[in-house]
């Protein structure tokens, strides 16, 4: 399925880059959709490298994923000097890309990131993607990735990896993923499956139920994105009174080689290579159903 395609079936609010959907199932504690004025509509939305003073806008949103979703795992919002700090480290390698409207405000940023700190890991990225919860339904997620993979692949980057919160009940069977481990019991009172004295649960007891926390778009997305699931922590994270999981999703770029070609930097990439990696995305934003 191409990116166009992803990107209708987003629009329509069945997924998003976030996992926070657009549709009633994101559940109340998710922001509702708010009606945006004809100037605010995707027409006026530009897909840009990251600037540093981006970094205002992006906290700002990225703070309701803190306190109200478990779609990541941090307690505290992180200050704005943090994500100062996470753009400019991030771009002396890899792309970081916003998503600006009217050239006055960011509503998404997807980046990669090393999978980890040793050589070898070198031609494998971890992709990570935010979106304004009022902007959501706009196809930006879909031509964020879009973007992002493109100048991934010519710096030759050859795997993509996504790290997802996951309900522990979710069975992903849709997706092909792996089980729940719904047999793990969590807590004290292992004869009647009741709450333990640490008020944890017995995940015997768990049924695949509505969470107000976690949509459960995310992963769809990505796996209608070419992702596959390739591993699942179960019980890797405890928030807003609940476990979840993580599930790992991983998505080829390129060829494996004997000798793969060397990593290029995002700063060494041709301008004319980032400038039509961009603008390709902006048209996929603007695209009319």
């Amino acid at each position: 399925m191409s990116f166009a395609s992803i990107a209708a079936v987003a629009a329509k609010g069945t997924v998003d880059g976030t996992g926070a959907a657009k549709s009633p199932e994101a559940g109340g504690s998710q922001p509702e959709q708010t009606e945006q004025s004809e100037q605010e509509r995707p027409n006026s939305i530009t897909l840009r490298l990251a600037r540093v003073k981006d970094a205002h806008d992006i906290a700002r949103f990225y703070a309701h994923y803190v306190t109200e979703t478990a779609i990541n795992f941090e307690y505290d919002i992180p200050p704005e000097e943090e994500f100062a700090k996470r753009i400019e480290l991030v771009s002396t390698r890899y792309p970081f890309i916003v998503a600006d409207l009217n050239g006055s405000q960011v509503v998404g940023y997807a980046f990669a990131h090393p999978m980890g700190e040793r050589p070898a890991y070198g031609w494998s990225a971890d992709t990570s993607i935010y979106l304004d919860a009022d902007f959501r339904g706009h196809r930006i997620g879909s031509a964020l990735y879009q973007a992002l993979e493109t100048l991934l692949k010519a710096q030759h980057v050859v795997r993509l990896f996504s790290c997802i919160t996951v309900r522990g009940d979710d069975s992903l069977a849709d997706i092909g993923g792996l089980p729940p481990q719904l047999d793990d019991v969590i807590g004290n009172d292992e004869d009647n499956g009741t709450a333990g004295a640490d008020n944890s649960i017995d995940a015997t007891v768990r049924t695949e139920t509505h969470d107000p926390h976690l949509p459960d778009t995310s992963p769809r997305f990505h796996a209608a994105l070419g992702y596959k699931p390739v591993g699942r922590n179960y019980a890797a994270g405890y928030k807003l009174g609940t476990w979840y999981d993580k599930l790992w999703m991983e998505k080829p770029l390129r060829l494996l080689e004997s000798k793969p070609e060397p990593i290029v930097p995002i700063t060494e990439l041709s301008k004319e290579l980032i400038v039509k990696a961009l603008e390709e995305g902006t048209r996929l934003i603007r695209q009319r159903d």
